[in-house]
């Protein structure tokens, strides 16, 4: 058999510092200080003078030595090929996450390799001094790469399984259809909304003439009974007639407003007076059959605002008419006018009814909206405070409302 081994037979059962061929070992202090070592060491990094192949130095069976060289070669083309996947996954894969960590783990597993590699070339080719510097940059670069696997232990703990983003993939699927039928659905609510707005504008115009035509005619008959007393026992059914076409009007009116707001059309006649006056007028024609509930006003009796008077006439009856519907067992409800900054004033009328459950407060000024426990029990579309909030917002101002449930209401706005 044919040793592919340097000089095997010179150095069989030879002792370990005999088997290097006449060279001197000495201790770095027994040379130079440190800085001479070091400067030796990076002029001399590729000279091999000073030690023998690895072949040469130690008791190597063929066996032994070629199946160490064999071993690191594998090692090392393991860890040249391992970079290279990730080198190719991180230049295709632009998102991927913690991509300096990969850029580290190449550089490590690539000087891993080569210190493998060096190993077996050592034993035709002693650079130790190379060897040693490789292993140093692969001990920092290990350190580095560890610090950074560290430092970013709980980004990488957070990311999710396959399983995980399946389950989001799926949720948002669902979340995504629910917000596409809920988006039909306020599309097509919004259509219907559209038709009824249109058929309420209709049906109030073609309401209003016949209704006029009532209205006259009972006034004709309001006059004739006056004349005829002979027509006297007709005289209730008639007042009766006329506060229900009243009414009728009223609602009309209503849906008039709605439609005109919906359609961006209400117009202000804006003109400056005397709030106290307006205050006045609106508990006399509010309160003109009702000997029940007393109105207190309050505040300052001197201030004159710019508005339209009959749409603010319009906001403060139907404040006073639901403070009188809801509060039938408390007669007292109170107007309070306060001077603001910037020549703005508030008013707030305040009665002692039923309140409102805490949880509609913020949509009593919806459109028709009612509360469900009161819906039965009193008149009413469900119109009044929205089309208020809707003057006054056109004024520029804020309408609200504070109230306790069983213990009243008080409703406000500023102007």
């Amino acid at each position: 058999m044919v040793s592919l081994k340097p000089n095997a037979i010179l150095l069989k059962n030879q002792a370990a510092c005999a088997q290097c061929d006449g060279h001197v070992i000495l201790k770095p202090k027994q040379v130079a200080g440190i800085g001479t070592q070091v400067q030796e060491f990076f002029s001399k990094l590729f000279n091999t003078n000073d030690w023998p192949p690895r072949w040469h130095c130690g008791n190597w069976t063929d066996f032994h030595g070629w199946l160490y060289i064999v071993s690191d070669l594998l090692i090392w083309a393991s860890y040249f090929a391992i970079p290279l996947l990730l080198l190719q996954i991180v230049l295709k894969r632009k998102n991927i996450p913690f991509t300096k960590i990969f850029w580290l783990f190449i550089a490590f597993i690539l000087l891993c390799g080569l210190t493998h590699f060096l190993d077996a070339v050592i034993f035709w080719w002693p650079a130790y001094r190379l060897s040693a510097l490789l292993r140093f940059v692969t001990g920092i670069v290990s350190v580095v790469t560890v610090a950074g696997l560290y430092k970013n232990l709980p980004l990488i703990n957070n990311l999710r399984t396959i399983a995980e983003l399946e389950v989001e993939i799926e949720e948002r699927k669902k979340a995504e259809q629910e917000a596409c039928n809920q988006q039909l659905l306020q599309q097509h609510t919004k259509e219907l909304m559209q038709k009824k707005d249109e058929f309420m504008s209709i049906a109030s115009h073609e309401l209003k003439t016949p209704i006029t035509s009532v209205k006259a005619s009972l006034q004709v008959v309001k006059r004739l009974v006056s004349t005829n007393k002979s027509l006297a026992p007709v005289s209730p059914f008639v007042e009766k007639a006329s506060n229900q076409v009243n009414r009728l009007t009223g609602i009309i009116n209503e849906l008039l407003d709605v439609t005109k707001i919906q359609a961006g059309k209400l117009e202000l006649a804006e003109t400056e007076f005397l709030l106290n006056d307006l205050i006045n007028e609106c508990i006399e024609s509010c309160l003109i059959d009702n000997q029940k509930h007393q109105v207190v006003v309050a505040g300052n009796k001197k201030i004159s605002i710019y508005a339209d008077r009959n749409r603010i006439e319009q906001v403060i009856c139907n404040l006073l008419t639901n403070d009188v519907k809801y509060s039938p067992a408390n007669p007292q409800i109170i107007i309070l006018v306060e001077g603001l900054e910037n020549q703005r004033a508030k008013v707030s009328v305040t009665d002692q009814g039923i309140g409102i459950p805490e949880d509609k407060i913020e949509e009593v000024f919806d459109r028709f909206f009612r509360v469900e426990n009161t819906s039965q029990s009193f008149s009413g579309l469900g119109l009044g405070l929205y089309i208020s909030s809707e003057i006054i917002k056109r004024h520029q101002g804020k309408i609200g409302v504070c109230s306790k449930l069983g213990e009243g209401s008080t409703f406000w706005f500023t102007i």
